[in-house]
């Protein structure tokens, strides 16, 4: 069986309060074998690793959201220590800039990314960002840690402008169901030039479902759908995007090779 690894996902949010153990045990005969989750703030933390201790297959970033960068006090970065300390963590984030919404200050969401951004070096896993509409600023607090710190642009939605600087920073780019909607023509040229040990493929379920889902509830198993689009639009096999991929999220996230014989 092909398998693939989902290297972002919200399985503990309410979306999935109904039937979230039926979403996983669907998601992992599909061959979703691995998937990481991402924090968005620090009061889902025990849910998140509590998920994770029900599910072996299940990982985690913790971190905080641009959106909830106002919330962000002395005790935050010891709350995501102590998180990180769980044997699921595998990164910090989501974490970033978003200047679209608005939902915090700008300058508090460049402090608090900065602070996670240090957090991630000083802790050694990889950051997993977010940004919209703030490409320039990004750039700019990673740029300082240039080789210091790692990590991916999850749910890329920039344009081949921005490669560059990314291959700068050595960083990875995760294509979520986005990359398939008619629309999104840059972020498909985009797709085309990353390079083959840099890209990752996600849900970031429950949003963002791909072409032929479009409207639904998203989840891991849909994730094919986005890997047989991006596959074309490489003109590659499916099968082999599916292994790049899943090697380079272990790569990344220093995720395990499940035994023979796992059941997730």
């Amino acid at each position: 069986m092909r398998t693939i690894i989902d290297s972002h996902a919200h399985l503990g949010w309410d979306s999935f309060k109904e039937d979230r153990k039926e979403v996983i045990k669907r998601a992992y005969d599909d061959g979703v074998i691995q998937i990481v989750q991402a924090g968005v703030d620090l009061k889902s933390i025990p849910d998140q690793l509590a998920l994770a201790d029900e599910n072996s297959h299940i990982y985690n970033g913790v971190g905080l959201h641009p959106h909830e960068a106002k919330v962000w006090d002395d005790d935050s970065a010891a709350t995501l220590r102590t998180a990180a300390k769980h044997k699921s963590v595998v990164g910090v984030g989501e974490c970033g800039l978003d200047f679209y919404y608005n939902h915090s200050d700008h300058d508090v969401q460049i402090e608090v990314f900065k602070k996670q951004a240090d957090l991630a070096i000083e802790l050694d896993l990889p950051i997993i960002i977010h940004t919209r509409d703030a490409w320039d600023e990004t750039f700019a607090v990673l740029m300082e840690r240039k080789g210091k710190l790692r990590g991916v642009f999850h749910c890329f939605t920039g344009g081949p402008e921005v490669l560059p600087a990314i291959r700068e920073l050595d960083f990875y780019v995760s294509f979520s169901g986005i990359v398939t909607f008619p629309s999104a023509k840059d972020i498909q040229a985009a797709a085309a030039l990353v390079p083959p040990d840099r890209i990752l493929v996600e849900t970031d379920c429950p949003y963002l479902a791909p072409k032929g889902r479009r409207g639904k509830r998203n989840e891991p198993s849909f994730i094919w759908l986005t890997v047989e689009f991006l596959a074309a639009l490489r003109a590659v096999e499916i099968d082999d995007l599916a292994r790049t991929t899943v090697d380079n999220a272990r790569r990344l996230f220093s995720l395990p090779v499940p035994a023979a014989g796992f059941v997730g």
